[in-house]
Protein backbone atom coordinates (compact mmCIF):
# COMPACT_ATOMS: atom_id res chain seq x y z
CA UNK A 1 0.00 0.00 0.00
CA UNK A 2 1.39 3.54 -1.19
CA UNK A 3 0.48 6.64 0.93
CA UNK A 4 0.87 10.35 0.41
CA UNK A 5 1.12 12.52 3.49
CA UNK A 6 -0.87 15.36 2.35
CA UNK A 7 -0.46 17.52 5.62
CA UNK A 8 2.30 16.76 8.32
CA UNK A 9 2.28 20.27 10.51
CA UNK A 10 2.54 23.59 10.04
CA UNK A 11 6.62 24.73 8.96
CA UNK A 12 5.99 28.32 8.76
CA UNK A 13 5.31 30.86 11.64
CA UNK A 14 6.59 33.79 12.07
CA UNK A 15 9.87 35.92 11.22
CA UNK A 16 12.01 35.84 14.27
CA UNK A 17 15.49 36.92 14.57
CA UNK A 18 18.32 35.25 16.88
CA UNK A 19 16.32 36.72 19.89
CA UNK A 20 13.20 35.14 18.77
CA UNK A 21 11.87 38.60 18.46
CA UNK A 22 8.85 38.97 16.06
CA UNK A 23 9.94 40.96 12.71
CA UNK A 24 8.18 43.04 10.76
CA UNK A 25 7.74 43.37 7.13
CA UNK A 26 11.08 45.87 6.68
CA UNK A 27 12.52 43.54 9.01
CA UNK A 28 12.55 45.27 12.03
CA UNK A 29 11.90 43.62 15.72
CA UNK A 30 8.62 44.77 17.03
CA UNK A 31 8.95 45.83 20.38
CA UNK A 32 8.12 43.41 23.30
CA UNK A 33 6.15 40.82 20.77
CA UNK A 34 8.61 37.40 21.05
CA UNK A 35 7.61 33.69 19.47
CA UNK A 36 8.75 30.44 20.37
CA UNK A 37 8.30 26.89 19.20
CA UNK A 38 7.02 25.86 15.92
CA UNK A 39 5.38 29.34 16.06
CA UNK A 40 8.76 30.65 15.74
CA UNK A 41 9.17 29.27 11.90
CA UNK A 42 12.26 27.06 13.04
CA UNK A 43 10.85 24.97 10.04
CA UNK A 44 11.63 21.80 12.01
CA UNK A 45 15.51 23.05 12.93
CA UNK A 46 17.95 20.14 12.37
CA UNK A 47 15.37 17.36 11.77
CA UNK A 48 13.71 18.98 8.55
CA UNK A 49 11.52 17.15 6.55
CA UNK A 50 12.28 13.92 8.51
CA UNK A 51 11.18 15.04 12.14
CA UNK A 52 8.83 12.39 13.73
CA UNK A 53 6.47 13.25 16.41
CA UNK A 54 8.00 14.72 19.28
CA UNK A 55 11.23 15.67 17.42
CA UNK A 56 10.53 19.72 17.38
CA UNK A 57 11.02 20.13 21.68
CA UNK A 58 14.42 21.06 20.60
CA UNK A 59 13.49 23.66 19.05
CA UNK A 60 10.56 24.80 21.00
CA UNK A 61 12.95 24.67 24.17
CA UNK A 62 15.94 26.60 22.71
CA UNK A 63 13.63 29.23 21.02
CA UNK A 64 11.57 29.59 24.39
CA UNK A 65 14.47 30.47 26.51
CA UNK A 66 15.96 32.69 23.49
CA UNK A 67 12.88 34.80 24.11
CA UNK A 68 12.79 34.66 27.77
CA UNK A 69 16.37 35.54 28.35
CA UNK A 70 16.40 38.58 25.56
CA UNK A 71 12.92 39.58 27.30
CA UNK A 72 14.63 39.41 30.88
CA UNK A 73 17.56 41.39 29.14
CA UNK A 74 20.12 38.97 29.86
Amino acid sequence: MRLNILTRKMLGGLHTNVNAQVLDDSGEPIQGLYAAGEMAGFGGGYHGYNALEGTFLGGCIFSGRAAGRHAAGR
